[in-house]
């Protein structure tokens, strides 16, 4: 054990800069890892204490089921049960609100906003009021409002100002108490406001709760006093545990840490295949050395375990010194955006230890091939004099190797069902991926540098052969070093191959001439006429929207991870078939209407068919709770972009979750079977050829006509999108370009080994008559092979990870996106790894170009 630690020390001594290159790639690849664990937990954190402040300190709640408002008389049912301590009302909604002043923006129209709206009825209980604020108190009787910083900014309001309730009659005047501590989300997020329940009964003319609050006496047992009591209570409300609320977002965490290991999992094959190429040189380098060991008693297995210690040494000491950096780092972040994350940091110790983790199995596993070829090799082979180039066979049975691990994933692919199609791609398929184009990467070198290097060598003023010949001196120590840098491209071709795809499909669902008005509490019949006298409206079709679960099946994503929920669209079938141009991939008007309008018939989106094989004449079960019925497929359709639209105003079910894809039913068997008759949206068609000037008139037009709702024209919903898509796409540009930086350090390394291996050669071309200058292009030229090389296998990886996604994004979302190359990321990708290698490359060129002759051959 001791000796061959020694011989492990020894190692990584007798060449610090390049063993600090290496450790420095692997101390950011763990600072990386820690950062992003940290960063991800102090999100979780925070929006996990927005959800609880937003239910309180409360132990059951009583919502309906399916999201809709109900009787406030159940309130005082609640009230009546046993073993209450305290119950608060909340109410959502909308209201338009205005300056009472009449003050007015920079353009002179009025000031005026419409709010998602909170009514809460708690008196002064503190366990339903644990809001955050900035300013002032949250509202405790009629007539007073506390409102976020998006409406203060939008109505340029501050406490102690008075505003007022639009609505038809005598408006509502309101005092401001208060200003809601919550943070700047962007595109999506809409003003809100906190008012008493009262103020938004007022406003509406009924008296509705969204969620009774239940907090209990002290030491009753909550889920038996919930089996108890649930029974009182008829389909669709629920009287349930509050922790039920945070179902949805728990499952949203779940897949975000299933991603981020997958990422940590790539980050860390990278500083593998960064280590191992670092440390095959290094033996190289150091097989005389190795072989007198051998020759004076020195085991294989001795000479093995040292280049083992010697990687785990390296990467543990490198990752365990990146884990402060990074908590640094998502420390610090936390603090810039303070705004949004009010409530502090969060140590995610998970993924301190997934970091530490990582570069230890990174140092071991990159260290296995250079143990392997140390130990095996017989001291008299080492000793002799090395003058003979690698045999193009052993570059061939590589390319065979990566081939055939290609190969293998695709085969993999024959899994029959889906889920487990997918975990084995995502736990084998992957890491069998990067391993065969890693291989690959020195084939694919060796035949860049028979196809460029002449081409270089003229470019760069180089004597004819001399480029193409060093190439072909160390092609695995350049090949492996070129496939280090395959990651980060990889990256960036992936997502934005697949990225921009995603962003195209969902923006193409909504066409330009629909436009949307929402109204979170629904609309009246008569704000429904009112909207459609609107001049340039030229139809209307009211749409109701609640989340139902597929019973028995996970018909999108992952089981365990996606969610059960689709959207639902309620809908009178005569009005909206003759509205919308639905594109029938099965059945027909003709054949489905009479189901449909019977309530036995549904239509389904094509994800269904797509991504299940649900067909015309199959059946599914929807509902959720005790509420189920089974429905008869009678067509398939496109959604009409109303799965977008309910995304975009931002509708979520009672626990938090998002739903995918669509079903259609018939507005009568919605209202009968799930208790839900509100119209939420409706879509409105306007003419294809109205100018964008329309959406500002309409948006005005839909205020005035209808207090509390807000409209959206396709053309802003598909502008908000592609915004979102590409602020998205920036993130994973930065992740890839960190990749790119992380394997730079790598290339470094490798051009200082090389420049050490051949200084004698160096020195022989100085010698007659070789320049400075001459020296540093051949070793740029070196560089600039080997980058080509790295970022064609790394484009070539990327659309291979791309394909996958089409298909996964087909297989279980039922999405059908293109496949495109994405040229201009790609070519920025190309000239910005280019310029890191070159600058990562210059201090050893530097270095070279500043020794003398004598120095060279010394």
């Amino acid at each position: 054990m001791r000796a061959t630690w020694w011989f492990a020390r020894q190692g990584l001594a007798a060449r610090r800069g390049r063993t600090a290159l290496l450790a420095i790639a692997v101390l950011l690849a763990s600072a990386l890892v820690a950062a992003v664990a940290c960063g991800l937990e102090s999100a979780r954190g925070n929006a996990e204490a927005s959800l609880r402040r937003s239910i309180g300190a409360t132990d059951a709640r009583l919502v309906n089921r399916f999201g809709a408002a109900f009787d406030g008389k159940e309130a005082e049912r609640v009230r009546a049960l046993p073993g209450i301590d305290a119950v608060a009302t909340s109410l959502g909604g909308s209201l338009s609100l205005i300056r009472a002043d009449g003050g007015r923006d920079d353009d002179g129209k009025p000031r005026r906003v419409v709010a998602q709206t909170r009514g809460l009825e708690a008196g002064s209980d503190a366990r339903f009021r644990m809001q955050e604020m900035r300013a002032g108190r949250l509202p405790v009787q009629s007539g007073e409002i506390a409102v976020d910083p998006l409406t203060a900014k939008a109505l340029a309001c501050a406490v102690g100002d008075q505003l007022q309730v639009q609505r038809f009659g005598d408006p509502i005047a309101l005092t401001v108490t208060g200003i809601i501590d919550r943070a700047a989300l962007g595109a999506l997020q809409r003003p809100y406001v906190v008012v008493d329940r009262s103020t938004l009964v007022e406003a509406n003319g009924s008296d509705q709760v969204t969620t009774v609050m239940v907090a209990l006496k002290a030491g009753t047992n909550v889920p038996e006093w919930v089996a108890l009591h649930a029974p009182e209570f008829k389909e669709p409300l629920s009287l349930e545990p509050s922790e039920l609320y945070t179902t949805g977002f728990d499952k949203q965490m779940l897949a975000l840490r299933l991603g981020f290991v997958l990422i940590s999992a790539i980050a860390f094959m990278s500083c593998a295949f960064i280590v191992g190429t670092g440390m095959t040189t290094a033996v190289a380098e150091q097989q005389k050395e190795l072989a007198i060991a051998r020759c004076v008693g020195a085991s294989r297995r001795q000479v093995f375990m040292s280049q083992i210690w010697a990687g785990a040494a390296l990467c543990g000491a490198a990752g365990i010194a990146g884990i402060p950096l990074g908590v640094g780092l998502a420390a610090l972040l936390r603090w810039w955006f303070r705004e949004w994350l009010s409530d502090g940091f969060f140590m995610s110790w998970a993924g301190i230890g997934l970091a530490i983790g990582g570069s230890l199995i990174a140092g071991i596993g990159g260290s296995l091939w250079p143990a392997w070829q140390a130990s095996s090799t017989s001291p008299l082979a080492a000793l002799a004099p090395r003058v003979r180039a690698p045999r193009r066979a052993g570059i061939v049975w590589l390319g065979v190797a990566g081939l055939a691990c290609i190969a293998a994933q695709i085969a993999l692919l024959v899994v029959p069902d889906s889920q487990a199609r997918f975990w084995t791609y995502a736990l084998l398929g992957i890491p069998l991926l990067h391993a065969g184009w890693f291989m690959l990467s020195v084939p694919m070198l060796w035949v860049v540098a028979a196809v460029a290097s002449g081409g270089m060598e003229r470019a760069l003023r180089i004597p004819r052969g001399l480029l193409s010949g060093a190439v072909r001196q160390a092609p695995y120590r350049l090949g492996f070093t070129a496939g280090a840098l395959m990651v980060g491209v990889s990256i960036l071709t992936s997502t934005w191959t697949n990225g921009t795809a995603v962003v195209r499909d969902i923006s193409e669902r909504v066409r330009i001439s629909d436009g949307f008005v929402f109204k979170a509490n629904g609309m009246t019949v008569a704000e429904q006429n009112r909207i459609k006298a609107i001049p340039g409206v030229q139809g209307t079709v009211p749409i109701g929207y609640l989340p139902l679960k597929v019973i028995g099946e996970t018909v999108f994503g992952v089981e365990g991870v996606g969610t059960p929920n689709v959207v639902c669209i309620g809908f009178p079938p005569d009005e909206f078939l003759a509205l919308n141009r639905l594109e029938w991939i099965q059945g027909s008007p003709e054949s489905a209407l009479p189901k449909l309008k019977s309530g036995a018939g549904i239509l389904v989106a094509k994800e269904f068919l797509i991504a299940r094989g649900k067909e015309t004449g199959d059946h599914i079960r929807l509902g959720g709770g005790k509420t189920e019925k089974e429905y008869e497929i009678v067509g398939v359709v496109g959604a009409a972009g109303l799965d977008v639209a309910v995304q975009f105003f931002g509708i979520r079910s009672v626990y938090t979750e998002n739903a995918v894809s669509c079903v259609f039913m018939d507005f009568d068997e919605v209202a009968r079977s799930f208790g839900s008759r509100e119209a939420f949206i409706l879509q409105i068609d306007i003419d294809d050829a109205s100018p964008p000037e329309l959406d500002s008139q309409l948006g005005d037009a839909v205020t005035d006509r209808v207090p509390g709702a807000v409209f959206a024209s396709g053309r802003a919903i598909r502008k908000t999108i592609l915004e979102v898509g590409d602020r998205i796409l920036m993130i994973t540009s930065t992740i890839a370009f960190a990749a790119l930086a992380l394997a730079c350090f790598g290339v470094g390394n490798v051009v200082a080994a090389n420049i050490g291996a051949r200084t004698f050669e160096y020195g022989v071309l100085r010698a007659t008559g070789a320049t400075p200058g001459l020296l540093a292009r051949l070793v740029l030229g070196e560089v600039l092979l080997l980058t080509i090389a790295g970022a064609a296998i790394g484009t070539a990886l990327g659309l291979h990870l791309a394909r996958m996604g089409v298909l996964w994004h087909k297989e279980l979302g039922g999405q059908e996106i293109g496949f495109e190359l994405p040229l201009r990321p790609i070519v920025i990708g190309w000239v910005v790894l280019t310029l890191m290698t070159v600058a990562s490359a210059m201090p050893a060129v530097r270095a070279l170009m500043k020794r003398s002759v004598r120095e060279l051959v010394s």
